[in-house]
């Protein structure tokens, strides 16, 4: 991997300090004494939850990749999912994370770079789609409860998210968009690096935009699109199910709405904000405006990053080292296997 940019240290050292801040501002001892008295029992089964949710994503991932015609082991789709997923809790903005995963499985599998991105802004859109409707709806239900102070900067926020749902919709509803700006792309390659270097850059990036949109203009079997959103509603419906059982390990009564929008403003928070640090603003501001303590809000966050965000490095070494050692295994008997043909083959 390539040194970290100086704009990746900064976002990541604005997400620590926000971390650092919320408990500083909510009393480090109090967080600390409502984290020692948590239910073990519930943590553990947020834990498995977003293991399974897990295996739900990259599931999900494999099916829309099958709807753009290639078939993908699970193995293979769900080593390069939790690689992106790891990459993309650590570093803000999800560019990185979500071109690993492209680049691996075309390396892998062969899939073309722009059938794999044309999967993963579907995927990406989908996710939008029931974020900005889970946020917006409870958003509204709350905003009687929410503290006067507060409703201006969530309500902001919500607006922005709604733009974006917006125009990933509108990229994805005009492929044309993407000839032209891809048109546009390759004229600036052209010009910034001359020669046959250029060339082939530019041709390159012809090829992603063509394969991009065959993807996306492929009819496909709209029943794996039907599946792959419904895998969408359950893969969210997990996260708020984690998020309430997070409230109850802390031994908090909290409405199912404030759950709703914490989590749905949490996970839409994470383009901008990396290593938990959207968990724990998030779980703050919304829990604080709906009435809870500061200290209890900033504890939720806090456990809702420790058994998803910051669980998702451990979960990809492990993966890798897995696939690792069947890779090795599978390569080592293939070669027994031609050995012994030639041994026949001397006799």
């Amino acid at each position: 991997m390539g040194r970290m940019s100086l704009g990746t240290k900064i976002k990541l050292g604005i997400s620590a300090a926000l971390i650092i801040l919320v408990i500083l501002a909510s009393n480090p001892e109090a967080v600390g004494k409502a984290l020692t008295n948590v239910d073990p029992t519930l943590i553990g089964i947020v834990v498995l939850l977003y293991l399974i949710n897990m295996v739900f994503k990259a599931y999900r991932w494999g099916v829309l990749m099958r709807n753009t015609g290639h078939t993908v082991s699970f193995r293979t789709t769900f080593t390069a999912f939790s690689l992106s997923q790891a990459i993309n809790n650590l570093i803000p903005g999800r560019v990185i994370g979500e071109t690993s995963r492209i680049v691996e499985i075309n390396s892998r599998e062969g899939v073309e770079m722009g059938k794999g991105l044309a999967s993963v802004v579907t995927e990406r859109v989908m996710d939008f789609v029931v974020l900005t409707l889970l946020s917006v709806t409870s958003l509204v239900l709350l905003l009687a409860y929410i503290i006067e102070d507060l409703r201006g900067l969530l309500i902001f926020m919500v607006v922005v998210m709604v733009v974006a749902n917006i125009f990933f919709i509108y990229i994805l509803a005009r492929p044309s968009l993407m000839v032209r700006i891809g048109g546009w792309g390759t004229k600036v390659i052209k010009k910034v690096v001359k020669g046959e270097k250029g060339e082939n850059y530019a041709l390159k990036l012809t090829g992603l935009v063509s394969s991009f949109n065959e993807a996306l203009s492929l009819k496909g079997n709209w029943k794996l699109m039907v599946w792959a959103s419904v895998l969408t509603v359950v893969i969210w419906a997990n996260e708020i199910v984690r998020l309430y059982l997070i409230m109850e390990a802390i031994g908090v009564d909290v409405s199912l709405v404030a759950v709703i929008a914490t989590a749905s403003l949490a996970s839409l928070s994470a383009v901008l904000l990396s290593a938990g640090s959207g968990n724990v603003v998030m779980s703050s501001a919304v829990f604080t405006a709906s009435g809870l303590s500061y200290e209890v809000a900033a504890t939720a966050g806090l456990l809702s990053a420790l058994t998803s965000i910051w669980l998702s490095v451990p979960v990809c070494l492990l993966t890798m080292l897995i696939d690792h050692r069947k890779g090795s295994a599978a390569a080592k008997g293939s070669s027994n296997k031609k050995s012994k043909k030639i041994k026949r083959g001397f006799h």
